[in-house]
């Protein structure tokens, strides 16, 4: 097949050993392509491995044609929003002396816990001092958080930048400003 990637099968060390199983409980992304069914000729609706790392993955899992797999189905969310929280990150992070040197990712992370956004807490019994209380934000990732949270942190993000730093701005003034940012930089 063209355009398939390979799974190493030399012995791997224990770094390489936690990296693939960090790996196998990672989803595979597919899209639904048009496919000619070779037993009955007929065009069906086949999912196939979406970019070059979901193939990777079905090779390092074995996977094989005609091999039964369970799946759960789930419309993976737009890419473009995540893409802008990031994009605002960098923003934040140029614009508010609070976040100057940080990365775009710590800097919505901050930004999250300061805004106590889509965050669970998390209880500790200390000796001598007694129960404390952490404050532990939600991972924004793809496999994480559902279309509909991750609406709910941008808008708690939005909020809190206009409650905070930007008091003359709108959600919409945000998203607008975030989209003239430059492309994806690397971090």
């Amino acid at each position: 097949m063209a355009d398939t990637a390979t799974a190493t099968t030399k012995p791997q060390t224990q770094s390489a050993k936690t990296a693939a199983k960090k790996r196998a409980g990672r989803p595979i992304y597919m899209v639904w392509r048009p496919v000619i069914d070779q037993d009955t000729g007929e065009l069906i609706k086949a999912l196939v491995a979406d970019s070059g790392i979901d193939r990777f993955l079905c090779k390092e899992r074995e996977y094989r044609v005609g091999d039964q797999v369970r799946c759960e189905i789930k419309q993976s969310r737009n890419v473009k929003f995540h893409r802008l929280v990031h994009a605002l990150g960098r923003m934040v992070a140029e614009q508010i002396d609070k976040f100057q040197g940080l990365d775009a990712h710590t800097t919505i992370k901050k930004l999250q816990l300061d805004a106590g956004v889509c965050c669970t807490y998390e209880a500790f019994d200390i000796p001598d001092l007694g129960r404390v209380m952490r404050l532990i934000p939600e991972s924004i990732a793809f496999d994480y958080m559902t279309e509909e949270r991750f609406k709910e942190f941008w808008r708690g993000i939005c909020q809190h930048l206009i409650a905070v730093y930007w008091p003359n701005m709108t959600e919409e003034g945000i998203e607008q400003m975030t989209c003239l940012m430059p492309g994806e930089r690397e971090q």
